[in-house]
């Protein structure tokens, strides 16, 4: 199957795609609220379109935290879409671009194991496999009944 990863430009187009994919997952993003942040702080971010038929099927949004950190603020791909090797195609995708812009880290914040979740519990091995590792837990970032599981990766030169 033929993928594109597609730089987004404008904030109208990174809040339209949040909103479209987002939509379709609500097990990982069923609070309207957090939504609704989410597809408006993407417009402040770089954003990496997944495109399949001229279709868009996921994206990545990347907040920079520092000079040599960057965050995967919000990834998604449609539901169908997931098991299919998409996501870490574009974790590789972006990790070599970040590399040659100089960043050393990339970190993704998670709902941690101590709240039950098969889909959080997927999502966790799925960073895992990619080489993110577990670095702090965060309890009152997202509310008591959200632990905040913070994952980083050490980014290589390939």
């Amino acid at each position: 199957m033929e993928y594109q990863f597609v730089e987004c430009d404008t904030a109208e187009t990174k809040s339209r795609i949040c909103k479209k994919i987002l939509s379709d997952l609500p097990i990982w993003f069923g609070i309207p609220e957090a939504n609704i942040e989410y597809c408006e702080n993407v417009k402040r971010f770089r954003m990496i379109a997944v495109l399949h038929k001229n279709s868009e099927i996921g994206f990545v949004s990347i907040k920079e935290n520092s000079d040599k950190v960057n965050e995967l603020y919000v990834l998604g791909l449609t539901k169908i879409q997931h098991r299919n090797g998409i996501g870490t195609r574009l974790l590789s995708y972006i990790e070599s671009d970040l590399v040659k812009r100089g960043i050393e880290y990339l970190e993704v914040k998670t709902l941690d194991e101590s709240r039950e979740s098969e889909e959080y519990r997927i999502t966790r091995l799925f960073y895992i496999k990619n080489g993110f590792i577990k670095l702090d837990v965060l309890l009152n970032e997202w509310g008591e009944n959200n632990p905040c599981l913070i994952m980083i990766k050490k980014l290589s030169k390939a």
